[in-house]
């Protein structure tokens, strides 16, 4: 008999093999729908807009009503998710992504209806993200965690992305808006095969005292010590007892000043990534370029924020994750000043290009740094609590742009709000950095 085993040491010193590649697989597909449906919403907009009329704010008001459902489904999602587990909420989250997309496609007969589907599908999505960055977190090789989690992430969700602008650009003119929500009906039968192949959380199961799942699903994890999970007395996380899914502990004297940071950086992270990719294309319209290179700069920025991710993954393994975001959100600051004079040059591709690098890069980390930010028992409910905070920014960030559309200096004043909030969270890591790398480490260490 062997005693009881860390099991997060044992996920952190296993190899990358094919079960952490069949379960980034799994998970991508779901995230992939993910950044479809949430980035649909943009090339949706213009076909909406001149179907029933609709003026900026109300575009405006659409955009963010999706981004409220986002916020209140990630704040929904931490408690439940820390009481019932990992796998059942996100298998009930894709169910009702595939559902809401399917009641979007063959039915919106108004404007009010469909905002009404979009804030539903917005729950789903909003369960989804903060779900996934736990659950890659949770299962990555530490020797590689910032890569394999912000690829695992990063890449299907910008494919997703990606695939939205395509469609915009190519079934949008054809069909209508309505079929650009056909795509995201793949989440029912990607629900079905979750069911059998998506695993739950380890340390969740240990926290349930369900040793027999915990020893099958590291066999499968490290196969060459199936032996050793059999014969085992019992398993730890070796994290500090939490009050599990506990807002206040959010707040309390060890994670105050990392929670408040992660709340406020965030906010001003989406402010500008909501912004900048639900107005993008309208914006290009406006300055006179035409459908398809207006919904191409949006295609560009997904395509760059894999690139992003996977230097940002790997700065961040190099260098840490604080100093990475820093820097990125610094440089995602000046890409959109330099935007405002070479928009409708032929520099603008370029811009956009770095624009999308270093201000998706940046998020990529920033979401790998909510996750581990938390103990076990409080991560679901940390990064809920912080995905649905920071969407108030989110949320903000359409609206504001749809009222500046109004505007004489609209092109100026857009991306001058969102070249500050860049800013404003650039600060916030370069100040604060010496105790948020003492947070992490601390944690780490206890883990």
């Amino acid at each position: 008999m062997h005693g009881a085993i860390n099991v997060t040491r044992e996920l952190g010193e296993t190899r990358l093999g094919r079960f952490h590649i069949g379960f980034a697989l799994l998970i991508g597909a779901m995230l992939f729908i993910d950044g479809y449906d949430l980035f649909n919403a943009a090339y949706v907009a213009p076909y909406v807009k001149a179907e029933w009329s609709l003026q900026a704010p109300q575009i405006g008001l659409m955009l963010s009503i999706g981004l409220a459902g986002l916020a209140f489904g990630a704040i929904l999602q931490g408690p439940l998710a820390d009481r019932f587990g990992r796998r059942r909420l996100m298998l009930s989250a894709v169910w009702g992504l595939g559902l809401a997309s399917l009641a979007l496609w063959l039915w919106a007969p108004t404007f009010v209806e469909f905002c009404v589907l979009r804030g539903l599908l917005g729950v789903c999505l909003g369960m989804i993200s903060p779900l996934a960055f736990v659950y890659v977190n949770e299962w990555a090789p530490s020797n590689c965690a910032n890569r394999y989690a912000t690829l695992a992430f990063v890449l299907p969700f910008s494919l997703g992305g990606i695939a939205a602008g395509l469609a915009g650009m190519t079934i949008g003119p054809v069909w209508g808006w309505r079929e650009l929500y056909l795509i995201g009906v793949l989440a029912v039968p990607l629900a079905i095969a979750g069911h059998f192949l998506l695993p739950e959380s380890v340390r969740h199961l240990v926290r349930k005292g369900r040793h027999a799942e915990v020893a099958r699903l590291l066999a499968q994890a490290r196969p060459e010590r199936a032996h050793t999970y059999a014969s085992a007395e019992g398993f730890v996380t070796g994290e500090p007892p939490a009050s599990s899914g506990s807002f206040l502990a959010l707040l309390g004297e060890r994670y105050r000043g990392v929670t408040l940071a992660i709340w406020v950086a965030g906010a001003l992270s989406l402010f500008c990534i909501h912004g900048l990719t639900g107005w993008l294309p309208s914006i290009v319209l406006a300055q006179g370029a035409g459908v398809r290179t207006a919904f191409g700069y949006g295609s560009l920025l997904m395509t760059m924020q894999i690139v992003g991710g996977a230097i940002g993954g790997w700065a961040a393994d190099r260098y840490g994750r604080v100093p990475t975001m820093a820097a990125g959100f610094a440089g995602g600051a000046v890409a959109l000043l330099l935007l405002v004079p070479a928009i409708s040059t032929p520099a603008a591709m370029v811009v956009v290009a770095l624009t999308g690098l270093f201000v998706f890069g940046a998020q990529a980390v920033m979401n790998n740094f909510i996750a581990m930010s938390y103990e076990t028992g409080l991560r679901g409910t940390g990064v809920g609590v912080a995905v649905g905070v920071n969407r108030i920014g989110g949320v903000l960030g359409p609206l504001l742009i749809g009222l500046a559309q109004q505007t004489g200096d609209a092109l100026l004043l857009t991306l001058g709000m969102l070249a500050l909030a860049q800013l404003a969270a650039a600060a916030i890591f370069s100040i604060r950095r010496r105790a948020l790398e003492v947070g992490l480490v601390t944690v780490a260490k206890s883990a």
